[in-house]
């Protein structure tokens, strides 16, 4: 085997990212969405936004708050009173906040209803749990009563009281058209919507129609063994395109589950069975088929969408996630399916898909929306980062830090939202739900995964729960939550500002411990002060958990008031009784020292309006007091990330309501705040050190392991700018064998397929505190159709390492193995790229590459 070593020491050199400026003193000099690029000492994506409660804090934030903000419709505009977002998908946002809203949409312009209502409804029921704001409830109810009556089929239909989730015919704001799009993933996915509303609210009414949706399904389903279980929509006959129902199948199977598991097995045979076959379609038809573009495309409402798009692949690994015991090739098939659809994505030329300092940034496709690769990002990140938790794995948790860091880039403090990675609102000046509802349901997620990195210092957050929290009060040294119900194994997730003295399930106290096989929690305290707490609960619903807060509080009457303001006893409150107003221009004002306050206070049926003054400056968003529900003890607003020092807080009634309020009143309760300080979490790159191995053109999906037992995967993550909607498998990859045999190794297979074409880069994300070496495999199979017309040039970290090489002449011949080694490769941006190109019309290739840390010897 001839075996060619070259050791490079690298000094000074750039490489040139993407579409990227350059960089100094590690701030970079051009822009990421909305805000001028931030690196840390590495070179790696850091945070533009250094407030202490963190940039995934702060994008929560504003996402709720522009929700909360949003002007409402009401009858004869709309058949119900709601916020428009209820109806209608458009916006437009002004530079100062100013959220403007056209009703007179197309009807085809309605048909992302489905696609936002889940959004708002998993956003919103987990922001709840996250912060206590009962204000959101509300919304949640009105997004689930629009559904239920005016978005689904008549009781005549073959589908009867089925969500019509796409409606694109039937007017807007008012009555869907049953002849729109019924898009049955989506159905389903909106059905685990409204079982968790129930869940959250009680509302029996939402659980039957989960629960017919998924009957239905089930009685539809085709059971034979290799067939489509079901089309893609109930109504082929109305829709332009193709029904085939690929990936996006994994959402209706998840409704099932969420079914069964509520309702228990024995109460669901029909379902049960509609799942398992269901099941075996993505086991022995999908996922053998997973380096296809079709396989993980056919989802968005609004085109035929026959490619690969960024929420299938995330939808299929969350399943096989939830259902790891059925999936034993949950891990690589997940890595898998997720890394092909960086490259796969990033075909279009136009679409700027690639690594921008260190972080991978997406599109919706090969196909679509430019370069508006922000909400993409939101949809990978989490899922990565609950794989890699899951499967412990450095690269998938360090790729998703950097893309939640990278796609939280795009918002400003008035709401107005940039998803065009260099500024800009190509998508989310339009599309709503892809400006804030989406966002705040992924970014909730990603911090739910990675609260040590991601979570907001010195604050109280549950950032993740088993079950669905039913109500929640964030008292000083006290938090008290009551879950829907607690199955096994039951792990609640806590980001703490304090250590807990003690923590307690239905009243009976829980150990701390070091694993979590039984009920218990454990700690895992953070530099700054605060803690990760993690609580099992199996079979108990009601958790307190206690200890030493630096957070202060008063109650309702130290604050200072103006106006015609009554004191309410109340044994529900904090301190037995709330400051009530119902007039305009009632105020009440507090004046603290500190980086962060909460009003605590009553959200209920006869709730109304106020302004918010900070500093003595109007807050965009105010505070509706309304909720179908008695809420006490609950987060009115709040406000963080402050300068640290004196501040005043003050609330004006405003003698208004929302059109489903019975009354204007104002009830507050009591003033948490804080003064506590402390920054923690990885604010600069880590990622993996270990070797990573790579095999072109391989498609397997169990790594192949070599004569020395070393794993190597499917090669999928690269920049290769194939054209629109261009399939990279087909006409780059060579996924055969393409001779008998190779001649020089012990490992053949690292030789047998390849990628081939004329211009691309292979990343590999990697820690950045270290050097490493790069081997790569070349193997020529044949003559070129021309002479030189495989002669590859490689640039490693934009340095030239191989010019016009002649790949059989250095192996000795054709069908020979050879390999090349660089060492002394410095990371840079926590990554390192491998460009391959040819001089002119011709392709360079490769087989296989291994990188590692230190020197190859």
């Amino acid at each position: 085997m001839m075996f060619y070593r070259s050791s490079v020491l690298f000094l000074a050199v750039v490489w040139h990212w993407p579409a990227c400026g350059a960089f100094e003193n590690g701030q970079a000099t051009r822009k990421y969405f909305a805000h001028a690029g931030v690196e840390d000492r590495h070179g790696v994506i850091a945070p533009w936004y250094h407030g202490q409660n963190g940039q995934c804090d702060f994008r929560i934030r504003i996402a709720a708050e522009t929700l909360k903000r949003y002007p409402w419709a009401e009858p004869p505009t709309a058949v119900m009173a709601a916020p428009h977002f209820v109806f209608n998908g458009h916006w437009n946002i002004l530079p100062d906040g100013t959220i403007q809203v056209h009703p007179e949409l197309p009807d085809w312009h309605n048909g992302d209803i489905g696609q936002r209502s889940i959004s708002l409804i998993h956003g919103l029921n987990n922001y709840y749990a996250y912060t206590g704001d009962a204000g959101v409830i509300g919304t949640i109810q009105l997004v689930a009563d629009y559904i239920l009556n005016y978005c689904q089929t008549p009781p005549d239909h073959a589908w009867p009281d089925f969500f019509i989730s796409a409606p694109t015919k039937g007017k807007a704001y008012g009555q869907a058209d049953p002849h729109g799009f019924i898009q049955l993933d989506l159905s389903a996915q909106a059905g685990s919507a409204m079982l968790v509303a129930y869940k959250l609210t009680g509302n029996k009414r939402y659980l039957q129609a989960a629960r017919h949706w998924a009957r239905l399904l089930a009685e539809h389903c085709d059971m034979r063994s290799g067939h489509q279980p079901w089309n893609r929509y109930a109504n082929p006959e109305d829709v332009p395109w193709d029904g085939r129902e690929t990936g996006g199948v994994v959402l209706i199977l998840q409704l099932l589950e969420d079914i069964i598991r509520h309702d228990g097995p024995n109460q669901n045979p029909a379902l049960v069975a509609a799942r398992d076959a269901g099941e075996r379609y993505l086991h022995d038809v999908l996922l053998p088929e997973w380096s296809r573009n079709p396989t993980f495309g056919h989802h968005f409402w609004d085109w035929l969408n026959p490619v690969g798009t960024c929420s299938v692949p995330c939808f299929v690994s969350q399943y096989m996630m939830n259902r790891r015991e059925d999936f034993p090739n949950w891990k690589t098939d997940t890595r898998n399916i997720l890394s092909l659809f960086f490259c796969r994505s990033s075909v279009n030329p136009e679409s700027a898909g690639g690594v921008y300092s260190g972080a991978w940034a997406i599109p919706e496709s090969s196909d679509c929306c430019g370069k508006s690769l922000q909400y993409p990002m939101m949809v990978t990140a989490p899922t990565l980062a609950r794989f890699g938790q899951l499967a412990d794995s450095e690269w998938a948790r360090e790729v998703a830090r950097r893309q939640c860091i990278l796609s939280t880039y795009d918002i400003h403090e008035t709401g107005v939202v940039e998803d065009g990675i260099d500024g800009g609102a190509p998508v989310t000046n339009a599309w709503f739900h892809l400006a804030h509802p989406w966002p705040l349901r992924q970014v909730l997620e990603c911090v739910a995964w990675q609260p040590e990195q991601l979570g907001a210092n010195r604050e109280n957050h549950i950032v993740r729960c088993t079950s669905v929290v039913q109500s929640v009060h964030y008292r000083r040294g006290q938090i008290a939550y009551s879950t829907y119900d607690s199955p096994s194994p039951c792990e609640d997730v806590l980001r703490l500002a304090f250590e807990p003295k003690s923590i307690s399930a239905d009243g009976k106290p829980l150990s701390c411990v070091e694993v979590l096989s039984n009920n218990g929690f454990t700690v895992q305290p953070l530099s700054n002060g605060d803690c990760i707490v993690r609580i099992r609960h199996d079979g108990s619903r009601d958790i307190l958990i206690e200890g030493d807060d630096p957070q202060e509080m008063v109650e309702d009457d130290a604050m200072a008031y103006e106006g015609p303001w009554a004191v309410q006893e109340s044994d529900k409150t904090s301190g037995g009784r709330l400051h009530v107003a119902s007039q305009a221009d009632a105020r009440a004002k507090w004046t603290f020292e500190g980086n962060q306050v909460r009003l605590i206070g009553r959200f209920g049926p006869d709730g109304g309006k106020a302004d918010v003054y900070l500093d003595g400056v109007k807050q965009l968003c105010g505070i509706d007091f309304w909720c179908p529900q008695i809420r006490d003890e609950q987060v009115l607003c709040y406000k963080n990330g402050l300068t640290q020092g004196k501040h005043s807080l003050e609330i004006i009634a405003l003698g208004a309501k929302n059109p489903h309020s019975t009354g204007s009143q104002v009830s507050i309760d009591a003033v948490e705040w804080s003064a506590a300080e402390g920054q923690a979490g990885l604010r600069e790159g880590g990622g993996p050190a270990e070797p990573q191995r790579v095999i072109f053109g391989y498609f397997g999906r169990e790594d192949y392991v070599d004569s020395a037992g070393n794993s190597w995967r499917p090669a999928t993550e690269f920049t290769y700018r194939a054209g629109k909607n261009a399939d990279l498998v087909p006409i780059a990859f060579w996924t055969e064998p393409r001779i008998e045999d190779v001649a020089g190794t012990r490992d053949p297979e690292l030789y047998l397929y390849g990628l081939h074409g004329n211009d691309f880069t292979v990343y590999f994300t990697v820690n950045p505190k270290q050097t490493y070496h790069v081997k790569l495999k070349f193997c020529q199979a044949d003559q070129p159709p021309q002479p030189g017309g495989y002669a590859t040039n490689v640039q490693i970290q934009g340095n030239l390492v191989i010019s016009d090489m002649d790949i059989a002449a250095t192996a000795g011949g054709l069908g020979k193995a050879v390999d090349l080694v660089f060492n002394e490769v410095q990371p840079q941006h926590g990554a390192i790229a491998i460009r391959f190109h040819h001089r002119s019309d011709g392709n360079a290739m490769i087989q296989a590459i291994e990188i590692g840390p230190g020197n190859d010897r």
